[in-house]
């Protein structure tokens, strides 16, 4: 295969920035408080092809999935907030052919890429840890890991269909579980990750930070 997907660092983030402001529907950059981190799709020549941008969701809850009592907490979900992938890569690109992008031969005998739901597969794969890594935790006596990862799709620009490919579940559904927009009228799209068997002092950390006691959940005893 002739490409590859990697955790981006600092300049593959203003990158992805400028790409996503030019060619991705929404033509607006992600929001950088939600402490954005890139993973690039890389030609073996080292050339950029696409990106997945990861950042913190704005919802802090989302009921009968995280932020409630006995769900993972607002800081053990993700947000895949920015996909994009150049043409060449896509049905039709240069590139987009048997045994040099994933994808399938259709009952037509035509090769369809799905270098999308391959991208995303290769992310959830990694994101747990590289989130970790690169964001460790501050209250080390709350939950970490990252256990949900979410993606919304507005239905104004495109129907989803990556992300069904990609095994995502709808969050929001009618009685019969087919998917619903949400209150902003976009669908949203989440993975389960399952609880790794690491912590996150015996893994590589990027970035130190400072740890913090959360003094509403301790009680304080008088000496």
């Amino acid at each position: 295969m002739e490409i590859s997907i990697e955790l981006g660092d600092k300049q593959d983030l203003e990158w992805a920035q400028e790409t996503v402001e030019q060619y991705h529907y929404l033509h607006r950059r992600a929001n950088c408080r939600s402490r954005l981190m890139v993973y690039i799709v890389r030609h073996r020549d080292r050339s950029p092809l696409g990106l997945i941008m990861v950042g913190l969701p704005h919802a802090t809850k989302c009921r009968g999935w995280w932020g409630y009592p006995g769900y993972p907490t607002q800081w053990q979900v993700l947000d895949l907030c920015r996909i994009y992938l150049s043409p060449i890569v896509q049905f039709g690109g240069a590139l987009a052919k048997p045994g040099l992008v994933p994808g399938f031969i259709d009952r037509n005998d035509v090769f369809r890429p799905t270098v999308a739901s391959w991208a995303i597969e290769e992310v959830l794969n990694k994101v747990g840890r590289d989130w970790v890594s690169y964001s460790p935790p501050v209250f080390l006596d709350q939950p970490y890991h990252i256990r949900i990862v979410i993606s919304y799709h507005d239905p104004a620009y495109h129907s989803g269909s990556i992300y069904r490919y990609a095994g995502a579940q709808a969050v929001y559904t009618d009685k019969e579980g087919s998917p619903l927009p949400g209150p902003s009228g976009k669908y949203c799209w989440a993975w389960h990750l399952p609880r790794p068997s690491w912590e996150w002092h015996q893994i590589k950390i990027l970035r130190s930070r400072n740890i913090r006691m959360d003094f509403k959940n301790h009680r304080i005893k008088a000496l």
